[in-house]
């Protein structure tokens, strides 16, 4: 049978529909409030999907991404401990080892022995994982300059200024959510 288009109920409720709904229920409910976190919150769940069909498509998943985007983030020569990114990720050590066996398998890190401290394991993006990083990059930038494409220049600072005082709202109230939650592992 070939694929068929959702039906309106298996869209489930538009967003003003879920607000009239939480409000019917729920008579205290702050419907702008509502709207503006449902909306974020819907947002994120379809552009995560949006960018793990990116990263499907160069043969990647968003935990390995997540670990070329920290060794890119630490700079040239884009090199970290896996205790580092383990911490940076939010992440035990059994499943940063995990991930970055996967990695070295395909090529995209390679893991050496500290020439200082043979102790010490260091993780190094290879040419062919800042490759797949750039390849991302130019995907993940053509999808959010289409997903802009309807605001202004002066949307686009004054939305990028909001969304960055609420998530330093959170980050100040809720300083671990920024990990893994030990349910959700």
């Amino acid at each position: 049978m070939p694929d068929q288009p959702p039906s309106d109920q298996d869209r489930g409720p538009t967003l003003d529909e879920q607000i009239a709904i939480y409000q019917r229920e729920y008579g205290e409910l702050d419907p702008q409030v509502e709207k503006i976190v449902n909306a974020l919150s819907r947002l994120d769940r379809r552009m995560s999907v949006a960018y793990g069909r990116q990263l499907a498509t160069l043969g990647l998943n968003h935990a390995e991404w997540e670990v070329l985007k920290e060794l890119v983030m630490a700079g040239r020569p884009y090199r970290l401990g896996p205790g580092a990114l383990a911490k940076r990720l939010g992440l035990t050590p059994a499943a940063m080892t995990h991930r970055i066996d996967r990695m070295a398998t395909a090529g995209l890190v390679t893991r050496e022995r500290d020439e200082n401290n043979r102790v010490r394991v260091i993780v190094e993006l290879t040419d062919d994982g800042r490759e797949k990083w750039l390849q991302v990059m130019r995907m993940a930038s053509v999808f959010e300059e289409d997903l802009l494409q309807d605001l202004s220049g002066e949307e686009r600072v004054t939305l990028g200024e909001l969304l960055t005082r609420l998530l330093r709202r959170v980050e100040d109230t809720q300083p671990d959510a920024g990990g893994r939650l030990s349910d959700l592992d």
